[in-house]
């Protein structure tokens, strides 16, 4: 599977597993513990504008206030579909801009009733939040909507005041948006970080795709983003296609640096690819290329370098097995060379996406000790504490992260090759979430964190503070539905995460990036308490009192069952999945 194939099949995947959980919310199905989500390979949509219902005479009170809900999903001309369900004062004084509420079970409550009037309330569970920049968070807690219905020569029409901004069923959402991912580049400049978005249209228009580029990153990622020929950038036209050529065409690129351009062109290519317009793409800024000696345009080959996920082949599966790091082949375990695979002393470790370096957590003597070297080679002492997470390395293989005495650190190596360790500002979590921060993961790209606080699973971005030290920002929920304590988390690419969580009830959780419910994965020969997680590209491991078991998660054919990875089950054993 390739790098752009990989990324459409997990845009499927989310669609499909919105709706799984829609299904499963309303009561309309439910999904056994025997079955796994069945994600298929496209997810077909209906033109959201025939979609959208409009009042009819025939339509009772209920009717009409179920159908004005659905027709809140479309924001063309100012919400002109849902303003036809009101009275002409109504829609006066209604204010549609902000957010729209997404909610699901919905409910109809009449209050009062004559001939020419009713009172009710529309209730409703709140599953999430859409930005008018597009970016879909997660919500909880009950709607309840007062709304007042007047007769109109024989029809029923809204007549009361209405909650500033648009409130919609999730159902008509899937049916009326797609979604697409953003790309920006990290503060190195050399990586693009995803920011899904949600675009109202059976299609992306690539127009409004390139317009919300330019309007820069979601606000969770401030201070993480870096900056380049996109400043003060924008469309001076459509962005069209004619044949295999996909034409852009910016104004106010002021920028010179080619090396910043380039970045650009790289951002502007894989967000349209990310949103199916594929081509040839001629680039050009105030009226001539972008980037000189790319007259004839460019294609995805030509930024492979920033290629968002891309492939890294199979990762060899590694544990933590009997006290040592081992690599799993085929239902057997080999020793990692060295002396993490000869010790019997790791509790915890980590291994590089390209396995050239490893990290453990070694329990020696009556404090645990956190070591990192080269893959099979001499680990170097890092540091020491009573309790040390698993480390977790970044983007940069010569960085790493960990929790250390419930204090989030960073090392890394000065000059001298001598290790050195920071404290990472954690002020914004704590602000965000009094509690214990006992799981942390960085993303793929280098600038996202999963965290586990107080049993929460949390999203923050790595950034630099006002005094240069690392810290972790734009804090927000990576779900709300999750009801018992998380135990873990991991990373499945970069917009995609497992939670393992307390109870029998659905303990491993997906939790797409791009917003949405969590949803449960098949949990019926799992023997929980589970304890960790790890996660590759179509693979999902967790620890549970027998050892490790895998789950296949490929859009193809997706596992039904949990399976041993070891041929002994082993308790205490832990995955490693190769990231960073």
């Amino acid at each position: 599977m390739t790098g752009r194939s990989s990324m459409r099949a997990a845009r499927a995947g989310v669609a499909v597993l919105l709706v799984i959980a829609a299904a499963v919310l309303a009561g309309c199905v439910s999904v056994p513990d025997s079955s796994a989500p069945q994600p298929i390979g496209t997810f077909s949509r209906k033109d959201p504008a025939g979609a959208v219902p409009v009042p009819r005479r025939s339509d009772d009170p209920e009717t009409l206030s179920r159908n004005f809900l659905k027709a809140m999903a479309d924001p063309s001309s100012g919400h002109r579909a849902a303003r036809k369900f009101l009275t002409s004062t109504a829609s006066g004084r209604w204010d549609d801009q902000g957010g729209t509420t997404i909610v699901d079970n919905v409910g109809v409550v009449i209050d009062e009733r004559t001939e020419s009037a009713v009172r009710l309330r529309i209730t409703a569970d709140k599953v999430g939040v859409l930005s008018d920049a597009g970016q879909l968070l997660p919500a909880d807690g009950q709607m309840v909507m007062p709304v007042s219905l007047t007769r109109v020569r024989g029809s029923w029409r809204v007549s009361g005041d209405l909650p500033r901004g648009a409130v919609t069923d999730r159902g008509q959402f899937l049916i009326a948006y797609r979604q697409v991912n953003l790309y920006f580049p990290d503060r190195t400049m050399t990586r693009l970080v995803t920011d899904p978005r949600w675009l109202f249209g059976a299609s992306t228009d690539p127009t409004d795709a390139v317009s919300l580029l330019l309007r820069g990153p979601s606000p969770d990622l401030a201070g993480a983003i870096g900056s380049g020929a996109d400043r003060g950038a924008s469309l001076s036209g459509q962005v069209t296609v004619d044949g295999d050529s996909v034409i852009v065409n910016l104004d106010n690129v002021s920028d010179d640096d080619t090396r910043n351009r380039t970045v650009l062109a790289a951002q502007l290519i894989w967000t349209l690819d990310s949103a199916d317009v594929t081509g040839t793409y001629v680039l050009n800024a105030d009226d001539a290329p972008l980037v000189p000696g790319h007259n004839g345009g460019w294609r995805t080959a030509d930024v492979a370098s920033f290629e968002p996920d891309s492939e890294h082949g199979p990762l060899p599966l590694h544990l933590v097995y009997k006290g040592a790091l081992v690599r799993s082949t085929a239902g057997h375990t080999i020793p990692v060379p060295g002396e993490l695979g000869a010790t019997r002393d790791v509790r915890a470790a980590a291994v590089t996406v390209d396995s050239r370096r490893a990290a453990a957590v070694l329990a020696r003597g009556p404090r645990p000790t956190l070591v990192e070297g080269p893959y099979g080679g001499e680990p170097t002492e890092i540091a020491s504490g009573t309790t040390i997470t698993s480390p977790s390395y970044g983007a940069d293989q010569s960085t790493g992260y960990a929790i250390i005495d419930g204090r989030p650190i960073q090392w890394s190596y000065n000059a001298q090759g001598a290790p050195s360790i920071v404290d990472l500002d954690v002020s914004a979590v704590r602000a965000a979430v009094p509690g214990p921060i006992t799981a942390l993961r960085v993303a793929p790209d280098g600038v996202r964190v999963a965290l586990v606080v107080a049993g929460r699973p949390m999203l923050a971005a790595l950034t630099t503070n006002e005094r240069g030290v690392p810290s972790l920002t734009g804090v927000r929920p990576a779900a709300l539905d999750i009801d018992t304590a998380v135990q873990d988390i991991a990373w499945s690419g970069s917009t995609v995460m497992y939670a393992v969580r307390s109870g029998d009830d659905s303990p491993v959780m997906r939790i797409a990036l791009a917003g949405g419910p969590a949803v449960g994965l098949v949990a019926g020969n799992l023997k929980p308490p589970l304890t960790a997680v790890g996660a590759g590209e179509d693979t999902v491991y967790v620890a549970d009192t027998q050892g490790v078991q895998q789950l296949g998660t490929g859009s193809g054919r997706p596992d039904q069952y949990w399976t041993a990875v070891t041929a002994e089950p082993v308790p205490d054993t832990i995955p490693v999945v190769p990231a960073g």
